[in-house]
């Protein structure tokens, strides 16, 4: 057996950030700390990025981020914006949502379907205009940590390695080698329920832009439009046998049997079954080394979560392990990505375990859902907080350690809550000028307004003032233009205001605002 090379550390090496796994979290974590100036290796098991159209949907938090990343008008142009949501008992519609939009506190308010290998070949696009070369056919095999880095042995085409790096970033999946060599378990529930996904060609009226879901008494089945006329299937099926694989005809004895027999498939892409289980890591930290999405928390797809809550999991870390890495703030500003991102996961679990228990219950139970199902479709008030939960809008970090500052109401942003971009803010020039715009920049953005007199003029100029801190960009200048209206009304003058945080941690008001007070600034 031949030896790994030890190769021998360097400066540079010691403050690198290595990302384990290239799918979409892995491609982002790596972009997004290199747009914030650390080093980065990027490496992955595969010989090639995959060519199964995996997860699907990006939703609008998430979009948020792709648009602070620069990437987003191509990912849009190629997907396709879905407009509505229905869910089917029987052979009615008990709920369906059209136009959720106004639910949504976003600019980007419209969930969006397009294939994994799609939204993987624009983030690669970017990490290749970065200056990151993904290393393909690079399998992870083992770590050793101490206080000062990590040494990794890495097997290639060209043989084994060991090197020494500052950090070490585990996306690599479910089945995490990462996660295994930290000593990390996923806990949680492990029941191994089966689904069935499919990637086929589909008449039009399954192809609309609607996700459609249909609670069968042998199973739920999905219905998610992507583009160019195909759709993804998915149904919850009883455990195949080993080494089995679905084919197209039993695909379609589902559509028929759950899906009221109105559609034709055909043109199969991708056909596969996949466990499920809901569990999650108890420390997405462990020392130097860090852990996101599907490494960190697995879980039902029925949702579409997983990618979006990893890709969330990957922009709330890049930004402070860049900082870590480059020696800009101390290590225990990542204990805030555990505080941060750990609770989010649990309850994205949680819920999505719920939620498949919800869908695939009978009897009595499965009644009840259905009543609750149509009350819920006729009271706006109840769908509209159904819509902003399930596009992530109403994710916050108010109990976040980073987090101070005077909390607002339930219908006023707080410090850690999600920032509404908001409309109608012009520079001083005149030119207008969006929140989420300003986000794209690295470095930290403060907003404050002093629309309210009670804050003092050393807080905020009778104005929006967005002052970036040095030496990313100068300080920029806004005011708001007209007013803002539901569901932006959150956000009025004499609320949270300042958001000291990465624009890759997304437009959220984090750690800071200007306090009244009479004569004297935070």
């Amino acid at each position: 057996m031949t030896e790994p090379t030890t190769t021998p550390e360097t400066a540079d090496e010691a403050r690198t950030v290595l990302v384990v796994g290239a799918g979409p979290v892995g491609l982002t974590a790596a972009c997004e700390l290199v747009r914030q100036g650390a080093r980065v290796r990027l490496v992955d098991a595969l010989p090639g990025p995959t060519t199964q159209s995996r997860a699907v949907v990006i939703h609008p938090r998430t979009q948020e981020h792709l648009a602070a990343m620069g990437v987003l008008d191509r990912i849009a142009a190629e997907g396709l914006a879905v407009t509505a949501l229905e869910v089917r008992s029987g052979r009615e519609a008990t709920l369906r949502l059209r136009e959720t939009t106004a639910h949504v506190d976003s600019r980007h308010p419209r969930i969006l379907d397009l294939a994994q290998p799609e939204t993987e070949a624009v983030l690669t696009g970017l990490a290749t205009d970065l200056g990151i070369r993904v290393e393909r056919g690079t399998s992870f095999d083992g770590l050793v940590q101490d206080d000062d880095g990590v040494t990794v042995t890495l097997t290639s085409p060209a043989g084994t390695t060991r090197q020494r790096y500052g950090w070490v970033v585990g996306t690599d999946g479910g089945h995490s080698r990462v996660r295994a060599a930290v000593g990390a378990r996923l806990e949680g529930v492990f029941r191994g329920q089966h689904f069935l996904f499919a990637d086929v060609a589909a008449d039009s009226a399954l192809s609309a832009d609607t996700i459609r879901m249909f609670l069968h008494p042998d199973g739920l089945g999905g219905a998610f439009p992507m583009p160019g006329g195909r759709t993804r299937l998915l149904f919850l099926v009883d455990t195949p046998e080993p080494g089995a694989q679905p084919s197209l005809e039993q695909t379609q004895r589902l559509v028929d049997e759950r899906m009221g027999g109105r559609w034709r498939i055909g043109d199969p892409r991708w056909l596969t079954y996949f466990e499920v289980h809901h569990g999650q890591v108890p420390q997405y930290r462990s020392g130097r080394v860090l852990l996101a999405g599907d490494a960190a928390h697995v879980h039902s797809p029925a949702a579409g979560q997983g990618m979006n809550t990893g890709i969330q999991d990957a922009v709330n870390l890049a930004w402070k392990l860049a900082l870590v890495s480059t020696g800009r703030a101390a290590p225990a500003l990542l204990d805030t990505y555990q505080a941060e991102r750990h609770p989010v996961g649990a309850a994205v679990v949680r819920q999505t375990n719920a939620l498949t228990n919800a869908m695939t219950a009978s009897g009595p139970v499965a009644h009840a859902r259905d009543l609750a199902l149509t009350v819920l479709g006729h009271v706006p008030a109840l769908s509209g907080r159904l819509v902003a939960a399930m596009t992530e809008t109403t994710i916050a970090y108010r109990r976040s350690p980073a987090v101070t500052g005077l909390a607002g109401g339930r219908r006023q942003a707080s410090p850690g809550d999600h920032a509404p971009d908001v409309p109608g803010l012009t520079t001083a020039d005149g030119a207008e000028a969006w929140i989420g715009d300003l986000l794209r920049r690295p470095g930290c953005l403060l907003l404050t307004t002093a629309s309210d007199p009670r804050w003092s003029s050393g807080c905020a100029a009778p104005s929006i003032r967005s002052a970036r801190s040095s030496p990313w960009s100068p300080p920029l200048r806004a005011r708001p233009r007209t007013p803002s209206s539901t569901p932006r009304e959150r956000w009025p003058g004499a609320t949270a205001s300042a958001t000291p945080a990465s624009p890759s941690s997304g437009p959220t008001a984090t750690s800071a605002t200007c306090r009244p007070a009479p004569t004297t600034a935070p």
